[in-house]
């Protein structure tokens, strides 16, 4: 039979996909063989290390309960030729209750095991004289024994109820004097079922010299597999039994590992069609991932455009403010000139007194428009970011009695009382002067503004004590809401009170204010309520001030000559 090159091709693929099922099963197969192996093997280890730690544990609860139990057997041997013939009802012994626990009965036996001397409490006449009997019985079976432990006395269904340590004593010449015997029953032993080695379903017991279980019905035939060590000095057994059978166990070691094999088998088959399948997966989603980058590109690019139009727009608006009212201050300037000029009659008396009102008048007027177009060139060059201040030491009066000069004849108008306090110990600023004083006009006019006739303003000058000053201006006006204030800085912003949008103003004073504060490195903030007042604080840093001082002084107090006061 002849193939094909196509053929052959596709018998050589098959073979290679056999060949590659036959490697990862004998992979698998080889893989679950050997992960059973180790898992076995350290489930071992781990059996021996707990049965090891848990033998460790008991024989030391153990040893130490016995060890007492011998102590009290010396001590009774030791005292019972003395005492019984001072105290022959065996009162020396002391009552049970302040024994041991688990300890049920501390009895003197004559060598007949006849009772001559028992603790009180404890087991009745009849229990006494088996016990005895027993005792007797285990000394004769062993006579050279120095210390026997014996199961002495039954319950109902025939199993052990009490043990006994039984300990004989010779009296004078060697002659047998009586027997030592101390019951106890399986409580003496509780501790040993909770030490905290012990695995879960894991059973100590107490064994005889006979390895047969002192206390309960157990028999040697049911102890397969279990550990057992000696006590020290007490012809007694300590036995362990495992939890569980230990093929049991051994199985269940290998099991985790024999899922994890199958686990790994699995993936391998399924290895090549999970790989394809994430494969075409990520090519699509790298495909959607790119078009939705480019889509984003085109989005910044057209964002940036708006974003350069919007600042051009924005610089063009400024310069043009800049521009106009930099040109309307020059006519402006001329008619405040020839309104002053026929105002004071310079060049002869004017024959209607009302043009000269008229001058006042227009004088005025210009004055405050003059100070609404340096306010919008202010504004523009602090946008611009071209305004620049050239610091100076000045004193803190001269700063406050400039800003008084210009707004005193207003206040004097409208009715209001202007106080500067704590200038006498405010140190001297480091501040643009120009600057400074505008910021306090500013603050002092909107005061006056929103104060009624025989209200007061309250200019305070305090230093802080790390070297800053802060200067509040207080009123007593129509104060603001919480809404006014959040808007009051922003430029152009007006107060949303009736009062205050019939007062005139561009809305710049507040931003302008705090703009030139801040170009000093501090910070102006208003509080203010409605129907409260207003209080208006600039916080000046260190920088801006020469040396500190204490504690700000109180605002009651007044400084000699730098008050200026204006009654209404």
């Amino acid at each position: 039979m002849t193939l094909r090159f196509d053929d052959t091709r596709r018998a050589a693929g098959l073979i290679y996909r056999r060949g590659a099922i036959v490697v990862l099963t004998t992979l698998a197969v080889a893989a679950v063989v050997a992960l059973t192996a180790l898992g076995i093997g350290e489930r071992r280890a781990d059996d021996a290390r707990a049965t090891k730690e848990t033998l460790a544990a008991a024989l030391d609860t153990a040893q130490t309960v016995l060890d007492y139990d011998r102590r009290l057997l010396a001590r009774m041997t030791r005292e019972a030729a003395a005492e019984l013939s001072d105290d022959p009802a065996g009162q020396f012994l002391g009552p049970l209750s302040d024994l041991a626990a688990g300890l049920r009965a501390a009895v003197l036996l004559d060598p007949a095991g006849v009772p001559i001397a028992h603790a009180p409490g404890g087991l009745d006449d009849g229990a006494l004289a088996a016990l005895g009997a027993a005792a007797a019985r285990a000394v004769d079976a062993h006579p050279d024994a120095a210390l026997l432990a014996i199961p002495a006395i039954r319950d109902d269904g025939g199993n052990p109820a009490l043990a006994a340590l039984v300990q004989p004593w010779s009296g004078a010449g060697g002659v047998s004097g009586g027997i030592a015997v101390i019951a106890i029953d399986s409580t003496a032993f509780a501790a040993l079922g909770h030490l905290p080695t012990l695995p879960r379903g894991g059973r100590l017991e107490i064994l005889d010299a006979d390895g047969s279980a002192l206390f309960g019905a157990d028999s040697q035939a049911e102890a397969g597999g279990a550990r057992q060590v000696a006590l020290l000095d007490v012809p007694l057994l300590l036995r362990y039994r495992s939890p569980v059978n230990h093929a049991v166990r051994m199985l269940h070691a290998a099991a985790p590992f024999v899922l994890v094999a199958l686990a790994g088998f699995a993936a391998a088959l399924w290895l090549a069609i999970i790989l394809g399948r994430r494969d075409r997966a990520q090519r699509r989603e790298i495909a959607r991932w790119a078009g939705v980058e480019r889509k984003l590109r085109e989005e910044l690019v057209t964002t940036a455009a708006v974003a350069d139009r919007t600042d051009e727009i924005s610089r063009a608006k400024s310069r043009f403010f800049a521009q106009v009212t930099h040109e309307l201050r020059t006519p402006l300037n001329a008619i405040l000139g020839f309104s002053e000029t026929i105002r004071h009659e310079m060049f002869g008396p004017v024959a209607n007194p009302r043009y000269l009102e008229y001058a006042g008048l227009i004088h005025d007027a210009g004055s405050h428009l003059l100070s609404l177009i340096n306010d919008l060139l202010d504004n523009a060059r602090i946008e611009a970011g071209k305004m620049e201040i050239a610091p100076i030491r000045v004193s803190a009066a001269a700063v406050a009695r400039s800003a008084l000069d210009l707004v005193e004849l207003l206040a004097d108008e409208r009715g209001v009382v202007l106080a500067a306090t704590g200038l006498s110990d405010c140190p001297d600023l480091n501040v643009d002067a120009r600057a400074m004083k505008q910021v306090l006009v500013n603050l002092l006019s909107n005061a006056i503004k929103y104060t009624s006739a025989g209200g007061k303003i309250d200019m305070r000058f305090a230093g802080r004590s790390d070297g800053g000053v802060t200067i509040e201006i207080a009123d007593t006006g129509t104060g603001m809401s919480a809404e006014d204030v959040f808007y009051a800085f922003d430029p152009f912003g007006r107060g949303g009170a009736d009062q205050a949008r019939r007062q005139p103003g561009t809305g710049l004073g507040l931003s302008l204010a705090r703009a030139l504060v801040r170009l000093h490195g501090g910070d102006l903030t208003l509080a203010s309520r409605l129907d409260a007042g207003t209080t208006a604080t600039v916080s000046l840093p260190a920088s801006a001030a020469f040396g500190a001082v204490g504690p700000a002084p109180a605002p009651a107090k007044s400084d000699t000559g730098t008050t200026s006061a204006r009654a209404a």
